[in-house]
Protein backbone atom coordinates (compact mmCIF):
# COMPACT_ATOMS: atom_id res chain seq x y z
CA UNK A 1 0.00 0.00 0.00
CA UNK A 2 1.24 3.08 -0.82
CA UNK A 3 1.89 5.57 1.61
CA UNK A 4 -0.81 8.31 0.54
CA UNK A 5 -3.24 5.51 0.58
CA UNK A 6 -2.00 4.47 4.04
CA UNK A 7 -2.33 8.38 5.30
CA UNK A 8 -5.86 8.33 3.53
CA UNK A 9 -7.04 5.24 5.62
CA UNK A 10 -5.67 6.48 8.65
CA UNK A 11 -6.79 9.68 8.18
CA UNK A 12 -10.49 8.26 7.43
CA UNK A 13 -10.61 5.63 10.58
CA UNK A 14 -9.28 8.34 12.89
CA UNK A 15 -11.51 11.67 13.96
CA UNK A 16 -9.48 14.29 14.65
CA UNK A 17 -10.44 16.19 17.86
CA UNK A 18 -10.24 20.22 18.20
CA UNK A 19 -6.48 20.44 16.78
CA UNK A 20 -4.47 23.03 18.89
CA UNK A 21 -3.67 25.58 16.50
CA UNK A 22 0.33 25.73 14.90
CA UNK A 23 -0.22 27.90 12.32
CA UNK A 24 2.39 29.28 13.76
CA UNK A 25 4.71 26.94 12.74
CA UNK A 26 3.68 27.00 8.51
CA UNK A 27 5.94 27.80 6.27
CA UNK A 28 9.70 27.73 4.13
CA UNK A 29 12.32 27.97 7.22
CA UNK A 30 16.01 28.53 5.97
CA UNK A 31 18.95 28.86 8.06
CA UNK A 32 22.49 29.41 6.14
CA UNK A 33 25.79 29.62 7.60
CA UNK A 34 29.41 28.36 6.44
CA UNK A 35 28.48 26.57 3.64
CA UNK A 36 25.61 24.34 5.30
CA UNK A 37 22.03 25.00 5.16
CA UNK A 38 19.23 23.95 7.08
CA UNK A 39 15.99 24.17 5.60
CA UNK A 40 12.32 23.01 7.66
CA UNK A 41 9.43 23.26 5.39
CA UNK A 42 5.72 23.29 7.02
CA UNK A 43 2.81 22.73 5.62
CA UNK A 44 -0.88 23.43 7.32
CA UNK A 45 -2.66 21.34 9.57
CA UNK A 46 -6.11 20.10 7.71
CA UNK A 47 -7.66 16.63 9.03
CA UNK A 48 -5.72 16.09 12.40
CA UNK A 49 -2.38 16.12 10.63
CA UNK A 50 0.04 18.83 9.81
CA UNK A 51 3.21 17.68 7.62
CA UNK A 52 7.05 18.78 7.73
CA UNK A 53 10.20 18.12 6.32
CA UNK A 54 13.84 18.87 7.17
CA UNK A 55 16.43 18.84 5.20
CA UNK A 56 20.57 19.52 5.53
CA UNK A 57 22.83 20.66 2.55
CA UNK A 58 26.89 20.70 3.35
CA UNK A 59 28.81 22.15 0.69
CA UNK A 60 25.50 22.02 -1.85
CA UNK A 61 25.26 18.22 -0.84
CA UNK A 62 22.52 17.04 1.04
CA UNK A 63 23.35 15.56 4.27
CA UNK A 64 20.75 14.14 6.25
CA UNK A 65 16.78 14.61 5.92
CA UNK A 66 13.92 14.18 8.50
CA UNK A 67 10.30 13.50 7.97
CA UNK A 68 8.12 15.25 10.85
CA UNK A 69 4.42 15.21 11.33
CA UNK A 70 2.06 16.71 14.36
CA UNK A 71 -0.58 14.67 14.75
CA UNK A 72 -4.09 15.57 16.52
CA UNK A 73 -6.43 12.67 17.19
CA UNK A 74 -7.41 11.40 20.75
CA UNK A 75 -4.22 13.35 21.69
CA UNK A 76 -1.94 15.80 20.07
CA UNK A 77 1.73 14.34 19.52
CA UNK A 78 5.15 14.96 17.24
CA UNK A 79 6.51 12.52 15.89
CA UNK A 80 10.09 12.11 13.91
CA UNK A 81 11.46 10.39 11.62
CA UNK A 82 15.34 11.00 11.53
CA UNK A 83 16.79 9.53 8.10
CA UNK A 84 13.29 8.32 7.51
CA UNK A 85 13.92 5.91 10.53
CA UNK A 86 10.90 4.77 12.43
CA UNK A 87 9.04 7.74 13.93
CA UNK A 88 9.61 8.37 17.77
CA UNK A 89 6.38 10.30 19.07
CA UNK A 90 6.44 13.04 22.00
CA UNK A 91 3.55 14.08 23.58
CA UNK A 92 2.04 17.93 23.49
CA UNK A 93 3.15 18.88 27.44
CA UNK A 94 2.23 22.68 26.58
CA UNK A 95 1.70 25.22 24.07
CA UNK A 96 1.88 29.06 23.96
CA UNK A 97 0.74 31.66 21.60
CA UNK A 98 3.06 30.30 19.37
CA UNK A 99 5.22 28.00 21.15
CA UNK A 100 4.86 23.99 21.96
CA UNK A 101 6.87 21.72 23.98
CA UNK A 102 6.18 17.55 23.45
CA UNK A 103 8.06 15.18 26.05
CA UNK A 104 8.71 11.44 26.03
CA UNK A 105 10.61 10.68 29.18
CA UNK A 106 11.04 6.61 27.29
CA UNK A 107 13.23 7.89 24.83
CA UNK A 108 16.73 7.93 25.68
CA UNK A 109 17.65 11.66 23.77
CA UNK A 110 16.01 14.08 22.75
CA UNK A 111 13.06 13.41 25.64
CA UNK A 112 11.69 17.06 24.94
CA UNK A 113 11.52 19.18 21.98
CA UNK A 114 10.17 22.76 21.99
CA UNK A 115 9.37 25.38 19.60
CA UNK A 116 9.25 28.68 19.21
CA UNK A 117 8.67 31.78 16.95
CA UNK A 118 9.36 35.12 17.46
CA UNK A 119 9.06 37.62 14.47
CA UNK A 120 10.69 35.76 11.72
CA UNK A 121 12.37 33.43 13.67
CA UNK A 122 11.42 30.00 14.40
CA UNK A 123 13.43 27.86 17.07
CA UNK A 124 13.94 24.32 17.79
CA UNK A 125 15.26 23.14 21.04
CA UNK A 126 16.28 19.91 22.44
CA UNK A 127 16.77 18.47 25.98
CA UNK A 128 16.75 15.94 28.45
CA UNK A 129 13.11 15.57 29.94
CA UNK A 130 14.14 18.42 32.99
CA UNK A 131 15.56 20.64 30.22
CA UNK A 132 18.85 19.80 30.77
CA UNK A 133 21.87 19.60 27.59
CA UNK A 134 19.72 21.68 25.86
CA UNK A 135 20.24 22.05 21.77
CA UNK A 136 19.16 24.34 19.62
CA UNK A 137 18.58 25.75 15.90
CA UNK A 138 17.21 28.39 14.88
CA UNK A 139 15.82 29.27 10.84
CA UNK A 140 14.28 32.41 9.44
CA UNK A 141 11.34 32.72 7.68
CA UNK A 142 11.73 32.25 3.72
CA UNK A 143 9.87 34.86 1.77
Amino acid sequence: MSVVASLALLASAVHPTDSPDFSWLEGHWVREANGRISEEVWGDMRGGLMLATNRSLRDGRASGFEFIRIQSFDQTHYCAQPGGREAVCFELAEQGEQSATFTNAEHDFPQRISYAREGNTLTATISDIEGHDPISWSWTLSE
